[in-house]
C-alpha cells in the first residue's frame, strides 16, 4: 500500500492507495508520527511521498524514514512523468508538481487546464506531448474575503453565500457578489482563452471550492477533487518503478 501525504497552507491531506485505487483519505489540521504510525499499521504501509509547502517537519520526516522502506520527500529534483518547462522550478509549488500529474494520468495525451481553487487560484497547463508549460496565480475565494476586510476600514469579513443577489442591493451582498463573480468571470476567461490556443482542452477543477463554482460555468469541465493525492501517488509509483 501507498500512503500520500499533502501538507497544504490551511490542512494536510493524506490518502492510502492500493495500486491507483484511494481507500481511504482524510483532511486534517496537522499530521503527526502517531497518526502515520496508525496509518502504517492499519494499511501495511510500504511506500510513501510526502509533499508539503510549510517548514520541513523533522520528527515526522525522522520517523517515516525509520518505518517506511520507500519514501520520497517531493522536491523539484524529484522524477516526473512529463516535462517541466517552468523558469525556477525550485520555486514551483509541488501541489502544482502533484496537479499535473495527476492530470496527466487522468487524460493521458490531452491538453489540460488545471485550476485548482483553494487559498490561491492556480491555473495550470499540461500539453497532450506531455509538457507543464507553467500557470497563473491569484488570491482564493476566503483569501479575497479577508484580503477586503483587513486593507479597508470598514469592510466586514464575509463568507461566500449562493443566495447572494446580481447585482448586489447592499454592502454585504455587494461584497459576497463581487468576489464571487470576480473568481467566475476569472475562470471562464482562461478556458476561453486557452480554449481559442488547445481546440480540444480538458478542464479539470480541484481543490476546496471546486464544487461551488462547478455547476456555475457553462463549459463541460471534470470536477476532480483528490487530483492532487492521485498526482503524488502516480510520482511515488513512476519513481518505484525506475529504481
Amino acid at each position: 500500500m501507498n500512503l500520500v501525504i499533502d501538507i497544504g497552507n490551511s490542512s494536510v491531506k493524506t490518502g492510502c492507495f492500493r495500486n491507483r485505487e484511494l481507500v481511504a483519505s482524510s483532511a486534517e489540521a496537522d499530521f503527526t508520527p502517531q497518526k502515520a504510525a496508525e496509518l502504517i499499521r492499519r494499511f501495511h504501509v510500504r511506500k510513501c511521498i510526502l509533499s508539503t509547502v510549510r517548514e520541513k517537519n523533522e520528527p515526522l520526516m525522522e520517523f517515516l524514514r525509520n518505518n517506511i522502506p520507500y519514501l520520497i520527500d517531493l522536491s523539484h529534483t524529484t522524477p516526473v512523468p512529463f516535462r517541466n518547462l517552468y523558469h525556477t522550478p525550485e520555486w514551483l509549488g509541488k501541489d502544482r508538481i502533484a496537479a499535473a500529474a495527476g492530470a496527466f494520468s487522468t487524460f493521458p495525451g490531452s491538453d489540460v487546464l488545471i485550476i485548482d481553487l483553494g487559498t490561491a487560484i492556480t491555473f495550470d497547463i499540461l500539453t497532450s506531448g506531455g509538457e507543464y508549460t507553467g500557470g497563473n496565480i491569484s488570491p482564493g475565494l476566503v483569501t479575497r474575503f479577508r484580503a477586503l476586510h483587513t486593507f479597508t476600514s470598514r469592510l466586514p469579513l464575509l463568507e461566500k453565500d449562493e443566495s447572494s443577489p446580481d447585482p448586489g442591493t447592499d454592502t454585504r451582498s455587494a461584497i459576497i457578489t463581487g468576489v464571487q463573480k470576480g473568481i467566475l468571470y476569472e475562470i471562464e476567461g482562461y478556458i476561453h482563452h486557452y480554449s481559442e490556443k488547445y481546440s480540444d482542452l480538458m478542464v479539470i477543477l480541484t481543490g476546496g471550492d471546486a464544487d461551488f463554482f462547478a455547476d456555475k460555468l457553462k463549459k463541460p469541465i471534470f470536477v476532480i477533487p483528490n487530483l492532487v493525492l492521485n498526482g503524488l501517488n502516480f510520482i511515488l509509483d513512476y519513481n518505484a518503478l525506475r529504481n
